[in-house]
């Protein structure tokens, strides 16, 4: 990657009249070298996210190429003048909206994820993690409010999943977990310290000022991550980068699971988990350097779910008798300072930003945490 990353700036890929210099007025060509940089710009990324340890070293290029067009209409030949990171940073303003590709989306998701890191490291001497917290919000909110309206479908009309758009959600969302989970109920496990895909937890402090709106956004980017992965497309294939963002938003859930679900939402959520690693399960079967990952999620779970490694036909009966199993060893532990109640109402009232299903196609009586009704 670093030789890629080396190469790309020696040749100055990354600057727009490269590809019209290189190209031979071939658009095919032209579109070619876009792509080629904005894949470095990406694999440079999702290697410095899925490392935890490895800077990501284009991240202040300042690069003036074009954006990629969409794959239909790469494949085809057929390239449309492109678009600029210009008209993209300013898609606010536009009174008819502009179709950007789902490779720009994913390019605008990488941007903005980056300039949320940057806005909640640097030291705002008046400003309380919370105020910080808020201006990264606000950039990761925008990307999802202005998606244009043909790119608020994950899943097209012949049923195929838009990959590019996966992988953008995937990453909106596991960034809002990393951020707010910190300051959130849903506690760290030592044992999550097994994980290669887990992050550190914020050290001890007072109990934030808003802490049911943190544990709101990470469950409700735990829910939208769960929905991505309950798409009706098998096999599931995915780029092996998904299996972090798969893999915290799994560690939150977990959290969620010991210290507050409770009843029918505790028996969802486990379901939930079930699906979550056997969608890691699969990508292992495809990449097989994931399948560690797997046992390392496999092991916290059954730690943090007291589950013991023989599972008696019992416990295996079902998934609400388990679920309930599981409560009852919870129970045990600490219990979070918020009202789950709060957080769960606060969850069904919160308008979906998603954007990649239509809120009033939805059976309003369906939800992934109901409120337990006598369960």
């Amino acid at each position: 990657m670093a030789r890629a990353v080396e190469i790309a700036l020696e040749l100055k890929i990354f600057e727009r009249d490269f590809a019209l210099a290189n190209s031979d007025q071939n658009a095919v060509l032209a579109e070619c070298w876009r792509r080629t940089w904005w894949m470095v710009y990406l694999f440079d990324a999702f290697y410095a996210g899925t490392l935890g340890n490895t800077g990501f070293s284009v991240v202040h290029v300042d690069a003036t190429v074009d954006l990629p067009c969409d794959e239909a209409q790469y494949e085809s030949g057929n390239i449309p003048e492109p678009k600029t990171l210009r008209e993209w940073d300013c898609r606010e303003f536009d009174e008819e909206e502009k179709p950007f590709s789902s490779f720009a989306c994913l390019i605008g998701a990488v941007r903005c994820a980056t300039l949320a890191k940057d806005a909640s490291l640097k030291s705002h001497p008046r400003k309380t993690p919370d105020d910080i917290l808020h201006i990264a919000d606000s950039i990761l909110d925008s990307w999802m409010l202005l998606l244009p309206k043909s790119k608020k479908q994950v899943m097209l009309r012949n049923g195929d999943i838009d990959e590019l758009m996966f992988q953008a959600h995937h990453l909106i969302h596991v960034v809002i977990i990393g951020f707010h989970r910190p300051l959130s109920d849903l506690k760290f496990n030592a044992v999550e310290d097994i994980s290669s895909c887990a992050r550190d937890p914020a050290p001890d402090g007072p109990t934030p000022e808003h802490i049911n709106v943190h544990t709101v956004r990470v469950l409700r980017s735990v829910e939208s991550q769960i929905r991505l992965l309950a798409l009706p497309s098998r096999p599931f294939n995915h780029t092996p980068f998904c299996t972090c963002m798969i893999s915290e938003g799994t560690l939150a859930l977990l959290s969620a699971c010991k210290f507050l679900l409770r009843g029918n939402e505790l028996a969802i959520a486990r379901d939930q988990i079930r699906l979550t690693i056997g969608c890691l399960k699969h990508l292992g079967d495809l990449w097989p350097r994931i399948s560690r990952n797997v046992s390392q999620i496999q092991t916290i779970a059954k730690h943090v779910l007291s589950i013991e490694a023989h599972v008696t036909s019992k416990e295996a009966s079902g998934s609400v008798h388990s679920a309930t199993s599981v409560e009852e060893n919870a129970s045990s532990g600490d219990m979070p300072s918020s009202s789950s109640s709060d957080i769960f109402s606060a969850i069904r009232d919160f308008d979906d930003i998603c954007g990649w299903y239509d809120v009033g196609e939805l059976d309003p009586t369906l939800s992934f945490w109901p409120a337990d009704q006598g369960a």
